[in-house]
């Protein structure tokens, strides 16, 4: 059953790579051609000329994340009834059912807002993702005694992997609210930049309680696994980081001065914590998480 896995993750990564890549080619192609078109005709005639590829790219790209959501999914589907329990006791598992979680977010999210555009800075995380997953041992172990408590295990890790998910489609949005912003809103494969900022708020609004509420569990597990609350592990103290980071970005996006000009950079900062918790508190930093190391 492994191979069958990792067969549906490489497909999986190759979708996902020709999504993010042919969406940054295709937006580099729109943008040298833009000063041409600029020079030639009325600032309606090229929103005309680059409408067409912008809504042709759209729709491959939501195709292909479609895709590629499924693939993972099977994956993910296929190593919880291997492992007998939640797929995610160690990076390998995490990193898939992260990369699966992000596809999923980003194709919920797009159902009711037009986010299309973000589909290759997306694509090119998951496949980062799938990628690391791939690199790491996926041999199949017994649960250490730490993790022996299965309904913690699934809603502790399975809330976190939600959260960071969340976190990274709004990561996506700040990214394109800067470029657009950087560019006068003239990059047409991505949303604008008022739209780009409010998808990414309502993705920090959905991510935040959750983290709130994995900590909050992790915390209780903590208690029953190593009878202590909190032990200053790295793991816990960057997810804390982390949460203070994005509880500063809902503070400073809520005004209306210079100061909300902060909000995207406080999104990335937050994702850049996100990813030091996942995987740079347990590869790098010896604690108490460490056993979800590879």
């Amino acid at each position: 059953m492994t191979t069958l896995i990792s067969i549906l993750l490489l497909a999986a990564l190759a979708t996902l790579l020709a999504v993010g890549t042919a969406g940054l080619a295709l937006a580099l192609v729109v943008a040298s051609r833009r000063p041409v078109a600029a020079a030639v005709g009325a600032g309606g005639a090229v929103t005309t000329a680059d409408d067409a590829p912008a809504r042709r790219a759209r729709a491959a790209s939501g195709i292909g994340m479609a895709v590629a959501g499924a693939l993972l999914g099977a994956a993910l589907v296929l190593r919880t009834i291997a492992v007998g329990h939640a797929p995610w006791s160690n990076l390998h598992e995490v990193s898939v059912a992260l990369a699966t979680a992000l596809v999923a977010s980003h194709l919920l999210i797009a159902r009711r807002s037009p986010i299309a555009g973000l589909a290759p800075i997306v694509a090119i995380l998951a496949a980062a993702l799938v990628g690391f997953a791939l690199s790491l041992d996926d041999r199949i172990d017994p649960l250490v005694p730490a993790l022996q408590q299965p309904l913690l295990l699934t809603v502790h890790v399975g809330s976190a992997i939600v959260a960071y998910a969340l976190s990274g489609v709004a990561f996506a949005a700040a990214i394109a609210e800067l470029v657009q912003r950087a560019a006068g809103d003239r990059a047409s494969l991505l949303p604008p930049a008022t739209t780009a900022r409010a998808i990414g708020h309502r993705a920090v609004l959905l991510a935040f309680p959750i983290l709130t509420l994995a900590i909050v569990l992790g915390s209780v597990w903590a208690n029953l696994a190593w009878r202590s609350y909190w032990s200053n592990d790295p793991k816990e103290l960057a997810a804390a980081a982390t949460w203070l980071v994005f509880g500063a970005y809902l503070h400073v996006a809520a005004r209306r001065d210079r100061w909300a000009a902060l909000a995207p950079w406080l999104v990335v900062a937050g994702f850049a914590g996100v990813l030091f918790t996942y995987v740079g508190a347990g590869l790098f930093i010896v604690g108490e998480h460490s056993y979800g190391a590879p």
